[in-house]
């Protein structure tokens, strides 16, 4: 009798996590590009480190660091489906990055630095050698629900 392959599914298993931000790291860093160079020119880098706990763990881990950025180049590239980031690693600590869009950054730097970044919702594909793709994160001063 022959054997009956199963056939694996084309949509990936996601989860999801509520996080309460524990701490806020803002960053700016200034440097020169080319600077002995007959052309230089500044280069700013934005960024927040946000750091909190997770409802519930992934494999045993609840800690977890957002690592966010001002891409100015922000694009969607052609991979499909396309994620707003990603888990690269999973311990010590789970860690998301991402870019964003420079609009969308300075409302977060605001809503971090006035106090009001206290929440963060994360859907991401099921981890696999320790990373995954973020589907969607939002921040905000309640869970989501």
């Amino acid at each position: 009798m022959a054997k009956r392959r199963l056939r694996k599914s084309k949509s990936e298993e996601t989860l999801n996590r509520n996080v309460l931000i524990s701490s806020i790291r803002p960053r700016i860093s200034l440097s020169m590009r080319d600077a002995s160079g007959s052309d230089p020119e500044p280069h700013f880098h934005s960024g927040l480190e946000l750091r909190g706990r997770m409802n519930e763990p992934i494999r045993d881990v609840h800690d977890v660091t957002f690592s966010l950025w001002v891409d100015r180049e922000y694009q969607v590239g052609p991979n499909r489906p396309a994620y707003v980031g990603y888990i690269t690693q999973i311990r010590p600590e789970v860690g998301v990055i991402a870019g964003c869009r420079p609009e969308e950054f300075e409302y977060l730097w605001s809503l971090a630095l006035s106090g009001q970044l206290t929440h963060a919702y994360v859907h991401f594909t099921k981890p696999r050698y320790s990373s995954a793709s973020v589907v969607s994160m939002a921040f905000s001063n309640e869970p989501e629900e």
